[in-house]
């Protein structure tokens, strides 16, 4: 029988409550009181009684919290809950992380909220909700027939449709990329076997802009997202670095014909100064000098040359030699 093979967590999630649900009824049930033979010493039955509260005591505790179990799962609300943390930890074995990579029950601008979006590059998204329809499988694992196994499983896949047609009318298909939107099913085995049993259902579901996936499926999915992700970080890092680099290239070459025009100037202004100090040496030093002996006076100091010269600044554009000081 394959159909008990696939899904088997699903499976065993049906078992578990039909276990609980006996359990539960046994525990609930009042002990029947434990008569103890009227030779037996006395201490020794105090403390039987006294174990034998302890113990009931202790399964009435275990009951409550089985019974919680049972409620998680037959209750929409818990099996909402268990569907959107497999969805989360699907998104986090795919390497991606939660704000910067995707988002979770986050509204947007218009109310509505997907369980998860995740972001592609140019503003792209995949767009995931999370649902899990176990009523109508559970019945059919406890069916008595091949044919009312058939029969709950095509209820299974028209639950399936019910649930993509909400999806299609809270306009979840409008914010993805292509305009498909995922169901997430939280195991294979709860849409495997309705699709046998309903052949039309995946085509059911693409008309209502909804694709289906369980965890094997998403999970290759978004690691083929996150790659790509990762490879489009790392194209526009790398575009920004050379970006980046042609910009100082330019903001240095400006400097370098800046810096080299103060050198220029520096160049003319030492010349200027050389001249006026030979002026002076040729054309007052010798006048100066008569009279100083003259009147006795103090020598006046003659300039000296300035002999510093200037070195040239070879610009990354044209290599051609631009002055500085040097």
């Amino acid at each position: 029988m394959v159909w008990l093979v696939v899904g088997s967590s699903v499976v065993v999630v049906a078992l578990a409550i039909a276990v609980v649900v006996l359990v539960v009824s046994l525990v609930r049930r009042e002990p029947a009181p434990v008569e103890f033979p009227s030779d037996l010493n006395r201490d020794v039955i105090e403390r039987l009684e006294r174990l034998e509260g302890g113990l009931g005591e202790r399964m009435r505790a275990v009951g409550d919290r089985v019974e919680g179990i049972a409620t998680l799962f037959t209750s929409p609300q818990g099996r909402g809950g268990w569907g959107e943390l497999s969805l989360r930890q699907a998104l986090e074995h795919a390497g991606l992380l939660e704000g910067r990579d995707y988002e979770m029950n986050r509204a947007g601008v218009d109310g509505r909220r997907p369980d998860a979006v995740v972001h592609l590059p140019d503003g792209r998204r995949i767009v995931v909700d999370a649902k899990f329809p176990v009523t109508r499988f559970v019945e059919a694992i406890a069916a008595g027939t091949a044919a009312e196994r058939d029969r709950l499983m095509a209820e299974q896949g028209r639950a399936l449709v019910t649930m993509a047609k909400d999806l299609r009318t809270r306009g979840y298909h409008t914010l993805a990329a292509g305009g498909y939107v995922v169901m997430y099913v939280p195991d294979e085995g709860l849409y495997v076997e309705a699709m046998r049993a309903r052949p039309t259902l995946f085509e059911e579901l693409r008309r209502e802009q909804v694709l289906l996936a369980g965890p094997a499926t998403l999970l290759a999915l978004l690691g083929v997202t996150a790659q790509v992700i990762g490879e489009y970080r790392a194209l526009r890092e790398a575009q920004e670095i050379v970006a980046d680099a042609r910009e100082l290239h330019a903001r240095l070459t400006r400097f370098a014909k800046h810096f080299g025009e103060v050198g220029r100037k520096l160049d003319s202004a030492v010349k200027g100064y050389n001249q006026a100090v030979g002026s002076w040496e040729s054309r007052l030093t010798p006048q100066v000098r008569r009279l100083t002996d003259r009147t006795m006076g103090e020598a006046v100091p003659t300039p000296k040359i300035v002999e510093t010269s200037v070195r040239q600044v070879v610009t990354p554009d044209d290599d051609l030699p631009l002055s500085a000081a040097g």
